[in-house]
């Protein structure tokens, strides 16, 4: 085994190659420019790894082991190679650093987390190696959902005791053990063209519709259920009855159970008219069902709280309305914890900005709970 990070300053080195690609999902090669790197560091490292080609949609992912014949992993290790970032982001704000903070696209969201865990596991005693069976899966489109790698990351999840998502957080220890669902909804509303002025009475307006829509819809909120209208349009000019309406909801949901309840309302109210005339439709984008807790989370949360607390950490347990590849993981039945990444924020900005101080800390509370496995 070959340590090729020892340092802080060997894994800032690594950070900069890697903030210094551009990697946004939209655009495949330079994320499987992203994916030969880690996969080159994971080889020098001394594990057995592969690029995985999960179709012409997206870059490529990462899959990386220290027993390439296993048939089932102690311990599953998730992070994403893609960023939010167009083409060029790198060349106008390439990674720099001031101080104790590092910048740059996906400097926290999250190429620290990647890098966190190949330091990690790069420093390993030879001892615990050979008695813990380990996977990584880097993904390519976490970033729009993990809708083409979700099933191949599953695939090991379904063949491991644990998970851990690597995902920063605003503190050592703070981790999460529940994320609410989602749900991405095209609603489609078509109804008459007319002149306004002439002959406003021959038309019937999507427009009008869809603001019909927009209040049904949102009376399907409830404690538990989030709904967003985050984009609306219709229409083409102000003396024309609209013909056609459009709006992108996003749904959010802690339990299986509540999408179930929402959705059937949901296709309820479409199944009444929004208005005379109007004919109406929907399509479901992306559905991501919730990260949830199952009966061996306990045990996987006993065990990193008391790997945590040899380094004088209190964990804390927390429930989050953001998603991650954490939810596909919890639904294949694999325990699950998020947020064991190093302390980073403003994730999808321009400020994006890691705490350098923390990375060697979650590095740390990484080994020990391997050695607790």
């Amino acid at each position: 085994m070959s340590q090729i990070i020892k340092s802080l300053d060997d894994y800032i080195e690594k950070l900069a190659q890697s903030c210094n690609i551009d990697c946004g999902t939209s655009f495949p090669s330079g994320v499987t420019k992203q994916a030969e790197l880690f996969a080159k560091w994971f080889q020098e490292a001394g594990f057995y790894s592969e690029t995985v080609d999960l179709g012409q949609k997206v870059g490529h992912g990462v899959f990386a082991t220290n027993d390439p014949e296993a048939k089932a992993y102690d311990l599953l290790l998730s992070g994403h190679l893609d960023t939010v970032f167009k083409e060029g982001t790198c060349q106008e704000r390439p990674f720099y650093v001031k101080g104790d903070k590092a910048y740059g696209p996906g400097v926290a969201d999250m190429k620290s987390g990647d890098l966190a865990i190949l330091w990690a596991i790069n420093s390993l005693d030879e001892e615990i190696l050979k008695r813990i069976k380990i996977a990584v899966c880097l993904n390519p489109d976490e970033e729009t959902g993990s809708v083409h790698s979700s099933a191949w990351i599953d695939s090991y999840a379904k063949k491991s005791r644990y998970a851990l998502v690597f995902e920063s957080s605003d503190r050592i220890g703070k981790l999460t053990e529940q994320r609410k669902g989602i749900a991405h909804i095209d609603i489609f509303l078509q109804g008459v063209g007319a002149h306004a002025g002439f002959c406003p009475e021959k038309g019937r307006s999507a427009v009008d519709a869809l603001a019909e829509c927009i209040i049904r819809i949102n009376a399907l909120r409830t404690e538990n259920v989030t709904v967003n209208f985050g984009v609306v349009d219709g229409g083409t000019i102000a003396n024309a009855i609209a013909e056609n309406a459009h709006a992108r909801i996003d749904v959010r949901f802690w339990s299986n159970e509540q999408w179930d309840e929402f959705y059937s309302a949901f296709k309820k109210e479409f199944a009444k008219p929004f208005g005379k005339d109007i004919k109406s439709s929907f399509d479901i984008l992306v559905l991501n069902k919730p990260m949830v807790k199952l009966p061996q989370t306990k045990d996987l949360k006993d065990l990193v709280a008391e790997a945590y607390a040899r380094q004088g950490i209190e964990v804390e347990f927390v429930r989050s309305g953001g998603i991650s590849d954490g939810n596909h993981i919890s639904q294949s039945g694999t325990a699950v914890l998020d947020g064991l990444g190093p302390v980073g924020g403003d994730a999808h900005t321009i400020r994006e900005w890691l705490d350098l101080t923390s990375v060697e800390t979650s590095v740390k509370a990484l080994q020990n709970i391997i050695y607790s496995l």
